[in-house]
């Protein structure tokens, strides 16, 4: 395994046959994914300390395997209902907004 800031050998690398795409092995994460918002955002539901979180998060691929970042929110079971409760309001403001027209901005 390479440690982070090491450069790879590039005869080394042509060996490992890593000119093959890479394969996305289904981890414990991707069994709770309930839709994804772009390539690297998905959203999920899971369990922490035994409460329900719903999580809008990023995700990176290392191995053939996806994992989450620290960069996302997390919702509990009050926080989403109070935003569940409101989206016909965000709906609206983001049509108000220029939400009709279906620009992609991809984050920074």
């Amino acid at each position: 395994m390479l440690k982070r800031g090491k450069k790879r050998d590039a005869s080394k690398a042509q060996s490992e046959g890593d000119k093959r795409p890479k394969k996305i092995i289904l981890n414990e994460w991707e069994k709770n994914v309930i839709c994804e918002l772009s390539k690297k955002r998905k959203v999920l539901v899971r369990n922490w300390d035994g409460k329900a979180v719903m999580d809008i998060r990023e995700f990176y691929l290392e191995d053939g395997k996806e994992y989450p970042t620290g960069n996302g929110l997390s919702f509990f079971m009050d926080q989403w209902k109070i935003l569940r409760d409101h989206v016909d309001e965000i709906d609206k403001l983001m049509m108000l907004h220029g939400g009709d027209n279906d620009q992609i901005i991809e984050p920074r």
